[in-house]
């Protein structure tokens, strides 16, 4: 008897959740950048499209229970001018911003990768600021290479990509990540791009 697979795509023409190969291979056969992988159940499918992470802790002599959490929304953004690149992040408790925080970047040869070096600026420091606070945060992203990175699934090949998988990977249990489609109309997504580009025009005024 053949055993059902379900095939996540995480990036691919269409990403999302097929049951057989063919359709799989549509999606992601001569896309560049693709990402996928194949589950038994369409729940753990499901979970490694929303990067679904569980809190687990041992008690009573070896048991495993999930702990819930509240977890806080993050948007991430970057942006560049050419020469410099700005960042931004803003944190969420529901519909109520509870945070932000913006600035811009002069490293020249971060510069080299334009608005991702922003990206993974605000990355880092969202992460910095979360455990600070000691909370778990969900981070919102147009970009697919700041959860691939982190995740294992593109592999780092410069001094920067690098150095983000290496901040990354410790906080992975406190951390999610969520794709957004960027310029869509995502209010936290719009805000991050608003802030980063006036971090740049800032910097340029002084």
């Amino acid at each position: 008897m053949t055993k059902i697979k379900f095939y996540a795509v995480k990036a691919g023409r269409v990403p999302g959740i097929y049951k057989t190969w063919t359709e799989c291979q549509k999606q992601t056969v001569g896309y560049s950048g693709a990402i996928f992988k194949s589950f038994p159940t369409e729940q753990e499918a499901r979970n490694y499209i929303n990067n679904t992470i569980a809190s687990i802790h041992i008690a009573n002599g070896g048991e495993k229970e999930a702990v819930d959490k509240k977890w806080y929304d993050v948007y991430v953004d970057g942006s560049f001018n050419g020469v410099n690149y700005g960042w931004a992040f803003a944190v969420f408790l529901g519909e109520e911003e509870i945070y932000r925080e913006c600035g811009a970047g002069t490293n020249a040869e971060a510069a080299i990768i334009r608005n991702v070096a922003g990206e993974l600026a605000a990355t880092m420091r969202a992460i910095q600021w979360a455990d600070q606070q000691k909370i778990s945060i969900i981070i919102h992203h147009d970009y697919i290479g700041i959860a691939a990175w982190a995740m294992g699934e593109w592999k780092a090949k410069n001094t920067f990509t690098q150095a983000y998988v290496q901040f990354v990977r410790p906080y992975l249990q406190q951390i999610k990540f969520c794709k957004v489609a960027g310029h869509s109309g995502v209010k936290g997504n719009e805000l991050v791009d608003r802030l980063a580009g006036e971090a740049l025009k800032k910097q340029n005024q002084t």
